[in-house]
């Protein structure tokens, strides 16, 4: 494993430290609503980040620098009620709170792998750091919380001494007091090796202590992760989970717990990623919440009983994310240009109300403009600064206000092969990215998506 690292090192120590596209295909990995201002909204995409203040009908793009992440890293967003947006990233958790500037919050640590934020009054931000031991920094692996919109972290936990990497974080929308964690460590094994050891655990008291839960009802493979997707609205007893590579190769699983984690059942099975899934806000007639499941490749689905049972969803999208807002919509992250076995849905966003119709929220051909910010921000050098070559790629047109040159390339409707779109990741991008890298390789590898999978909200 150290010679894993040291190999990837040397091969970033090579990379050059200019602009470069991150290979990616552009898609959207998540979709992220203000609670309480839902017409604000954004959305994570392949090659940065999307603002909408108008309910999806307009859209302002933010390159990657400008957050502080790249490479193929999709970050975890939290939009809070004030209008501030935290993301993780591999240097700490960030935060904006004027559309432009973001900077770490207080005592951040330098890697944030997961973030969450409870229901009202208080709106409790957690984060989970996930930070070895270097020549600069302790190690550290506690879950941070704070409840004066991240202005503070004054409480600080550990659920644990091994570990090595958190999965996810939820609370509960009914019971602030109640979350779920899980994660990993790797392990001696019977033999001379390492085995990753699956962990989850409950806090019934917001974080000020954990229960560790068995994971023993999973069916998990060397490469699986186990994360937490939804919640009921009613019940934080009622508790869905997700196995990521349960083969080890390609093929995903759901779980529910209706004893807050004691006991799990499998509920559904796929042969690739189960991207999107949503516990729905609200009761169906039979007075159980419907579940809605969805992937990229094999459709989409719908159970009416808690998992029992299941039918198709005709005419759904190829989708990687799902979310509900609180007027109930269901928005997906989904196919702008679709990608080998994956087809195009022509939009990068879609919602709908009925599941039977689905609307077109946001095409990348249609984007105008990026986030306007003071001269000397990374926001207004590099992103503004790269905006015309970023739309060429992206087959749209630009706003006259950027006099964007003719000699461009011509505007494709797909983006050529290897990722799109270079927005000028600089030498700080590299430096995070090496460490990240650094890290992820301690993580199994995964199958390659057009998109990130966003957690279930």
């Amino acid at each position: 494993m150290i010679r894993r690292i040291a190999l990837v090192c040397l091969m970033l120590a090579g990379v050059p430290q200019g602009a470069r596209a991150n290979g990616r295909p552009a898609g959207t990995s998540t979709i992220t609503f203000r609670p309480g201002h839902e017409t604000d909204i954004a959305a994570g995409l392949t090659f940065g980040l999307v603002f909408s203040h108008d309910g999806g009908k307009t859209w302002s793009w933010t390159c990657e620098d400008a957050v502080g992440y790249g490479g193929m890293y999709d970050p975890h967003y939290v939009y809070s009620p004030s209008g501030a947006l935290f993301a993780t990233t591999f240097t700490g958790l960030k935060v904006e709170r004027d559309s432009c500037t973001y900077g770490l919050v207080p005592a951040s640590p330098a890697f944030v792998s997961a973030a969450t934020q409870g229901p009202a009054p208080d709106h409790a931000l957690y984060y989970a750091a996930v930070q070895p031991a270097d020549a600069t920094h302790v190690v550290d692996f506690a879950i941070y919380k704070s409840t004066d919109d991240g202005l503070t972290f004054p409480t600080k936990s550990a659920p644990t001494a091994t570990v090595n990497w958190w999965q996810s974080i939820a609370v509960a929308p009914s019971n602030a007091q109640r979350l779920y964690l899980t994660g990993y460590a790797y392990v001696p094994g019977t033999g001379t090796g390492m085995v990753k050891q699956q962990l989850m655990f409950r806090s019934d008291n917001g974080g000020t202590s954990w229960v560790p839960l068995l994971v023993t009802d999973f069916v998990v493979a060397p490469n699986s992760d186990i994360e937490i997707v939804g919640i009921a609205s009613d019940d934080p007893d009622h508790v869905y989970a997700r196995v990521k590579l349960d083969d080890n190769m390609q093929s995903d699983s759901i779980y529910v717990s209706v004893n807050k984690g004691a006991k799990w059942t499998k509920i559904r099975s796929k042969p690739v990623a189960i991207g999107a899934f949503v516990v729905r806000a609200a009761l169906n007639a039979g007075g159980k919440h419907d579940l809605i499941l969805g992937t990229q490749s094999v459709g989409a689905e719908i159970s009416h009983d808690d998992g029992a049972s299941w039918a198709a969803l005709n005419n759904a999208p190829h989708m990687n994310c799902l979310v509900e807002s609180s007027a109930g919509e269901l928005w997906a992250c989904t196919q702008n240009y679709g990608t080998t076995g994956v087809p195009s849905d022509d939009a990068g966003i879609m919602k709908t109300t009925d599941l039977a119709t689905w609307t077109k929220v946001l095409k990348f051909q249609e984007l105008t403009d990026a986030v306007s910010c003071a001269d000397g921000s990374i926001q207004q050098k590099t992103c503004v600064a790269n905006w015309c070559a970023v739309c060429s790629q992206l087959g749209c047109t630009p706003s006259a206000a950027y006099a964007c040159p003719t000699n461009l390339e011509a505007p494709v409707t797909t983006p050529a092969k290897g990722g799109c779109c270079d927005s000028g990741s600089g030498g700080a991008g590299a430096l995070a990215l090496s460490l990240a890298v650094g890290l992820v390789l301690l993580r199994p590898r995964r199958r390659s998506t057009g998109a990130g999978a966003a957690p279930a909200r």
